[in-house]
């Protein structure tokens, strides 16, 4: 509980810090107006600040889309975003599923097999497909002298009422693993989008700092036209220093 609150806390104030330097290029040229009697006044462009290109590779590998966010280019991040919810809903369903077929199966094998699943491994459910009768599995592992296998106490008994049935429930078993295995496909593909969102955020952070380093070599001056005692204009003078 500790760590999950730790957690969020820390998800919270990176996300505000985010948000906080998240300013696109139109941003970087900001003026102060003061107007004065005389024929021009200088306005003085204010500087502003490159982005950490590890900080963008670091939100986005927490969380797909920050990076993006943090270096002024969320247009392409959100679908990094969009993408992270959406596996992460996807992997809750491949869960949700297999646990749902799981439980039919090991109802049905209680039902026809007066089978009980309390405190039991994957490997009894996998036996119970495999032979009719307790005995039968019991019997298979002493062929093979595989003692330490086999089951002595009646918790592990069952007794299928049709070969039909087995094979049914085998099939929800395996039905159910398979569903299971999906879902790690579903966190792989999860990686991925963190590291691609990863890399398009280094790109963003580079990118805008190599436009605010051309940017530092111009210099925006503004100017009103006064007669004294009333303004008749503005002007804007633009100078690229080489």
């Amino acid at each position: 509980m500790q760590r999950s609150f730790i957690t969020i806390a820390f998800l919270l104030c990176l996300s505000l810090q985010l948000f906080a330097q998240a300013r696109p290029l139109s941003a970087l040229v900001t003026t102060d107006v003061q107007l004065k009697a005389g024929n021009m006044v200088d306005i003085v462009t204010s500087p502003t600040e490159k982005k950490s290109v590890m900080l963008a590779i670091a939100a986005s590998l927490i969380l797909p889309g920050m990076g993006e966010l943090y270096a002024g280019s969320f247009e392409s991040g959100k679908y990094h975003l969009i993408a992270e919810g959406g596996l992460w809903m996807t992997y809750a369903g491949f869960r949700i599923h297999s646990s749902h077929l799981k439980q039919d199966a090991e109802t049905f094998a209680s039902q026809h097999a007066a089978a009980n699943f309390s405190n039991k491994d994957d490997q009894y459910s996998v036996n119970i497909g495999n032979f009719n009768t307790t005995d039968d599995y019991n019997q298979t592992k002493l062929r093979n002298r595989e003692y330490d296998l086999v089951y002595s106490t009646d918790a592990y008994k069952w007794q299928w009422d049709t070969d039909a049935n087995r094979l049914r429930f085998k099939d929800l078993r395996i039905r159910s693993g398979e569903v299971k295995n999906n879902a790690k496909f579903v966190i792989a593909a999860v990686v991925v989008n963190h590291l691609i969102s990863a890399f398009s955020a280094g790109r963003k952070a580079a990118a805008y700092n190599g436009a605010l380093s051309a940017l530092d070599n111009i210099q925006i001056q503004t100017y009103s036209m006064n007669n004294g005692s009333q303004i008749n204009g503005f002007g804007i003078s633009i100078t690229k220093i080489f």
